[in-house]
C-alpha cells in the first residue's frame, strides 16, 4: 500500500482568503511532502505575479481536493503550508512545528528545511 500524504493550502491575500486541500501518494513523511510537492506550491505562489493566476493554475490542473475527501482520507502524514500574500509571509508546518521562510521561498531555503525535518 503505498503512502498517503494530505496538504491544506491556506492562502491570505487581498483578493482572496481561503484554503483547499490536496491528497496524494508516494510521500509518507513531512520531509518527502515539502521537498516533492509543497515546494513546488511556495514557488508557483510566490512566482504568481497575482494570486488568482495560482489558484487558476490549481484548479486547471484538478490539484484540488474536495473538504470532505480530505478529511475521510486516512493519510500516514498530514502537513500544510500558509502563505500571507500581503505581507509575503511563508510557512510550512506538520503537528505543532512550524517552519517559516523568508519573504519569498527560495529552492536553497526549502532544501534547508527539508534537512531540518529528515534529522
Amino acid at each position: 500500500m503505498a503512502e498517503t500524504y494530505a496538504l491544506r493550502v491556506q492562502i491570505e491575500s487581498h483578493e482572496y482568503d481561503g484554503e483547499f486541500d490536496l491528497i496524494g501518494e508516494g510521500y509518507g513523511t513531512p520531509a518527502d511532502v515539502l521537498d516533492n510537492v509543497a515546494a513546488d506550491h511556495l514557488l508557483r505562489i510566490a512566482n504568481a505575479p497575482r494570486i488568482e493566476e495560482y489558484l487558476l493554475d490549481v484548479l486547471k490542473r484538478g490539484e484540488n481536493t474536495g473538504a470532505s475527501e480530505y478529511e475521510s482520507t486516512d493519510s500516514d502524514v498530514e502537513c500544510w503550508i500558509h502563505v500571507d500574500v500581503s505581507y509575503q509571509r511563508y510557512a510550512f508546518g506538520v503537528g505543532d512545528s512550524v517552519f517559516e521562510f523568508s519573504s519569498e521561498p527560495t529552492k536553497s531555503e526549502i532544501a534547508s528545511t527539508v534537512t531540518q525535518l529528515q534529522s
